[in-house]
């Protein structure tokens, strides 16, 4: 599959032997992963979820299994495969006809951005639906999922699509609790906050009016309280209901305006907002209490005019000079709401992740995809290890013409917190579309791959992913 507008990456199903070096020992689990399986407009979000589990088994072969999300998005694709022109309305484009056949319609539902396992199902997220549910094993779409009711439909859209929930939950590894949100873009826009417990119902905990209908596509969570970063990137409402443009057409910087820290505690109190500089993140890293303090990391973008530049064309995906410049900062929000902020490191980062057994708690290293050339604009063709302390960096660069993933963490010793342990990414050849399993070493991420895994067929273009652990399942 060549990724690009009209590929489409076959399903697959099949056993895995490294053609370098070996699989480590005692590597037991499974990496979901999901991304975009076909590409159905110019915009690298508009695909249709294609989910892939790479399973290891020690003293077994390493098996991979992909499974479209039977989503109806899914199903319209199919029957207008080969025609060039979008099935139905989606979030960077609409479908053809004007006006009358966009208006009122909100974008087909994907399933692409990520997945999650709660008390083990499987769900596939998209952040403007409720998720939809697929069999661990076998991946088979079992339908859409409303969490045990929480997920109630509201308002006009509401009453098609339900409550969405965001494809970022933050998960506590002492509390056992996962956490997320979902953004809704009424007549009064709002952040839905939800928790799900080990062996219990998910709840919805509270309702958080926004000032404005910021893009909301991340959050980050401390011992104490949830951490959103709203910046100026602000839905116009009109343009989307009256079919004039897709929703991420009609998002709009206002670069006057402030990025509003919002804090809200997991108590239950009041929340805080503080107004700073502006800028656009995605994706945050981490975050955790230091005292009264709270600090967390991200990757910064100048503003969200260039980002969606480039994500409005699938070629920019791989053209350093198209691609704007993301860079790790961290912040630190005092008691009395001053803010402090510095870059971590000076080369390009997206997918920031770090040991998942640290969420909620003081990390040292993030993990992410990287560009090696600090001068360059941002093709991710590195795995990278950056240390938030000493400002260092472990880089393996694949080159032009490559593309990774973001790299989940593993630890060697599922009861030992330390930093011994394997990142796992996705490695794919731009044009000719074929797709590696690559395990790094996580402390030494520059002396390249322990083992490379080649696939059969692509896996897409995938952005989000978990580990589960085959024995000691920590979600």
């Amino acid at each position: 599959m060549d990724l690009r507008r009209g590929g489409w990456a076959r399903e697959v199903d099949a056993e895995l032997r490294p053609s370098q070096g070996a699989v480590p020992e005692g590597l037991a689990g499974t990496l979901y992963r999901n991304g975009a399986g076909n590409h159905l407009s110019d915009y690298l979000i508009d695909g249709d979820g294609l989910v892939s589990a790479v399973t290891f088994a020690p003293g077994g072969p390493v098996r991979v299994r992909s499974r479209y999300v039977r989503t109806p998005s899914y199903r319209a694709s199919l029957d207008a495969r080969g025609t060039g022109t979008p099935p139905l309305r989606l979030p960077g484009a609409n479908a053809p006809g004007g006006r009358l056949r966009n208006a009122f319609r909100p974008a087909a539902s994907q399933a692409n951005t990520s997945v999650t396992m709660i008390d083990g199902r499987l769900l596939a997220l998209w952040e403007a639906d409720m998720p939809w549910e697929l069999d661990p094993d076998t991946l088979d779409t079992l339908g859409r999922c409303d969490l045990d009711r929480a997920l109630e439909p509201s308002g006009l859209l509401g009453r098609r699509l339900g409550t969405p929930y965001s494809a970022h939950p933050c998960w506590d590894p002492t509390t056992a609790e996962l956490w997320n949100f979902g953004c809704v873009y009424g007549p009064v826009p709002r952040l839905e906050i939800y928790r799900s417990r080990r062996g219990g119902p998910t709840e919805h905990l509270r309702s958080i009016r926004m000032p404005r209908r910021h893009m909301v596509h991340d959050f980050a969570m401390t011992a104490t309280h949830l951490v959103f970063c709203l910046g100026p990137v602000i839905l116009d409402p009109v343009a989307v209901m009256s079919g004039r443009l897709s929703a991420f057409e009609a998002m709009r910087w206002h670069r006057d305006e402030p990025t509003r820290i919002l804090l809200v505690p997991r108590d239950g109190g009041p929340f805080r907002v503080i107004e700073t500089e502006p800028w656009f993140q995605w994706h945050f890293a981490g975050a955790y209490d230091d005292g009264d303090d709270i600090v967390f990391d991200l990757v910064r973008f100048r503003s969200w005019t260039v980002m969606h530049e480039a994500i409005s064309s699938i070629s920019h995906l791989t053209d350093p000079a198209s691609f704007p410049v993301g860079r790790l900062w961290r912040y630190r929000v005092g008691a009395s709401g001053k803010v402090e902020s510095h870059q971590i490191h000076g080369l390009p980062l997206e997918w920031p992740t770090i040991d998942m057994r640290r969420s909620t708690a003081a990390h040292r290293n993030v993990y992410g995809a990287a560009a090696a050339d600090a001068t360059a604009g941002m093709a991710l063709t590195a795995v990278a290890r950056y240390d938030t302390e000493s400002g260092e960096s472990d880089i393996h660069d694949y080159g032009p013409g490559h593309l990774v993933s973001e790299p989940i963490f593993v630890p060697r010793e599922t009861g030992v917190l330390d930093d011994d342990g394997w990142l796992i990414a996705y490695e794919t050849r731009i044009t000719a579309g074929a797709t590696n399993i690559v395990i790094f070493d996580a402390r030494s991420v520059a002396d390249g791959p322990v083992c490379t895994l080649p696939v059969p067929e692509s896996l897409g273009y995938t952005f989000h992913g978990q580990w589960v652990q085959t024995s000691k399942d920590h979600r």
